[in-house]
């Protein structure tokens, strides 16, 4: 599927959008807000694109400056090209208007929007938080654009890999729209939180945007809202989470519990993948662990064990790579329940193997895709 990601610039269609009447004006590529365009602008952007901590907070509203919904040491040589009067027919300088930060009704291209579930600022100081985005008339679903950490962020989503499904899942028989699963990390790429951005027709809610935090974690970032080419909302994240959610904790029980039982000095790593999925089998019903846990835990294993994973989604198809960030596959329980099973695939030099564990059910097979 093909999501709308050119953001028009042209003056002309800036000042044809129609916003709430609190709108703010700012200038493109005055991007530490000093009302003029110089280095300095430049430099901030080649500060953020790098992980170098910036003065100001970077927004893509005033720093995209080619409008690829992601702020790229590009836009900073485009400001600088401009600065010395060599143009690439980018607006510089135009107007920028976005709609207020208090605003709870925002109209955009014709939609208004309902933004009492989506606050100008949030804090996780737990596992999760959910932004809801109601428009008040029908919408095709294409058209809202979730851009995390003005497009600086972490896709775990290997495109070269013909195995791997795109980052939008689509159930078209149920109007579901899943995708977006993202890792949002902190100057030193530590983890801050993950961002998965889902559609359900039929909701009160239908346009969802959680945010969750594997553990410990402190630091800010935006996320923004477009319907079309139009910012709707710019939230602020702020990270302050100090202990590991307690699911996460949960799993970590298990494995350790089940390593320490059934691993031995003497076995390979297959064997002892294949004995941490029996010991689940053992010692857990289905009711108890479901596919989606399963493929967490045996996620866990494999990662104490240096092996590489993927997770396996509905139709058999992988989808995501698995190194020290596991928890980002819990985000899967909302998709798996109603798209079907989930597995978990590990490979080995000679082959990668297909772990179905959950409960009493376990199937051990090679996966040929």
């Amino acid at each position: 599927m093909n999501i709308k990601y050119v953001l028009s610039l042209s003056l002309c269609m800036t000042m044809m959008m129609s916003v709430s009447v609190h709108a703010e004006s700012r200038m493109l590529g005055d991007v530490d807000g000093d009302d003029e365009i110089s280095i300095t602008d430049a430099t901030v952007i080649q500060r953020y694109t790098v992980s170098i901590p910036t003065p100001v907070a970077v927004t893509s509203s005033v720093a995209d400056i080619d409008g690829n919904r992601a702020v790229t040491v590009l836009d900073a040589s485009h400001l600088q090209r401009w600065m010395v009067n060599v143009s690439d027919s980018y607006p510089i300088s135009k107007p920028v208007y976005e709609p207020s930060p208090t605003d709870r009704y925002v109209t955009v291209e014709g939609i208004t929007f309902d933004l009492k579930k989506v606050p100008s600022e949030v804090t996780l100081i737990d596992k999760s938080i959910t932004l809801m985005l109601i428009p008040k008339s029908e919408i095709d679903p294409h058209d809202i654009t979730t851009v995390v950490n003005n497009g600086h962020y972490i896709n775990r989503i290997d495109y070269t890999d013909s195995r791997f499904k795109e980052s939008y899942l689509i159930e078209k028989e149920n109007d579901i729209l899943h995708g977006y699963d993202c890792e949002v990390t902190d100057s030193e790429d530590h983890p801050l939180a993950y961002v998965y951005a889902h559609y359900r027709s039929g909701l009160y809610f239908p346009f969802q945007t959680t945010i969750s935090c594997i553990g410990e974690a402190h630091g800010s970032f935006p996320i923004e809202l477009y319907y079309k080419s139009e910012l709707i909302r710019r939230v602020t994240v702020k990270v302050d989470v100090n202990c590991a959610p307690e699911e996460i904790e949960r799993a970590l029980r298990i494995v350790r519990s089940a390593e320490k039982a059934s691993w031995t000095s003497s076995m390979t790593d297959r064997e002892k993948m294949k004995a941490i999925a029996e010991y689940i089998r053992d010692h857990y019903t289905y009711d108890q662990i479901m596919c989606v846990e399963g493929a967490v835990l045996t996620a866990y294993a494999a990662r104490d064990l240096g092996l590489e994973s993927m997770l396996l989604y509905p139709g058999g198809e992988a989808t995501q790579h698995c190194d020290c960030h596991i928890i980002s596959y819990n985000l899967y329980a909302n998709t798996a329940v109603p798209g079907g099973h989930c597995a978990r695939l590990v490979e080995y030099d000679d082959c990668t193997m297909r772990y179905d564990v959950q409960g009493e059910l376990c199937v051990i097979k090679e996966y040929k895709p």
